[in-house]
């Protein structure tokens, strides 16, 4: 446990030195503010368990045959959780763009995962759906990490 601690924390520094010099800017501080935020967008799948000025952890639960609205992750996370993969889950992963004011679809992938619980670094994602194809519903952790300017406000 502790040598898997030492590891998330490796790999994480890189990519939080670069978050750090972000400005305090809403969307990064206070992420619910925005329209296409995923708990603003998606609330029924994505519950804020917790939140302060360094952090915000989200509760993603996704049951068989649901699909999320469109929705962004504006900060860089960690995503931790079952795959689903033992009980057959699969998932649609849909990305889109904004054209005119309205979202337009550029890319939709398949995803069966392999069984077992993971953690996984994930950069900000722009606007994209999730649908459960899927017999099995999934519950993830994710933790959303904030600009050390947010804490300096």
């Amino acid at each position: 446990m502790r040598f898997a601690a030492i590891m998330l924390v490796l790999i994480l520094a890189p990519a939080a030195e670069a978050q750090q010099h972000l400005p305090p800017e809403r969307m990064f501080c206070d992420p619910e503010s925005h329209p296409n935020d995923a708990v603003a967008a998606a609330p029924y799948s994505h519950r804020v368990m917790f939140e302060d000025e360094h952090v915000r952890v989200l509760e993603i639960r996704l049951p068989p045959g649901a699909s999320e609205p469109i929705h962004i992750h504006a900060l860089p996370s960690v995503i931790y959780g079952d795959t689903g993969g033992e009980g057959g889950a699969k998932f649609v992963y849909t990305e889109y763009r904004m054209e005119n004011g309205k979202f337009v679809e550029v890319a939709s992938n398949e995803v069966k995962p392999t069984a077992g619980v993971r953690a996984v670094w994930s950069p900000p994602e722009g606007p994209h759906s999730i649908t459960n194809t899927g017999g099995v519903g999934v519950k993830f952790t994710r933790v959303e990490i904030k600009p050390e300017s947010c804490a300096a406000r």
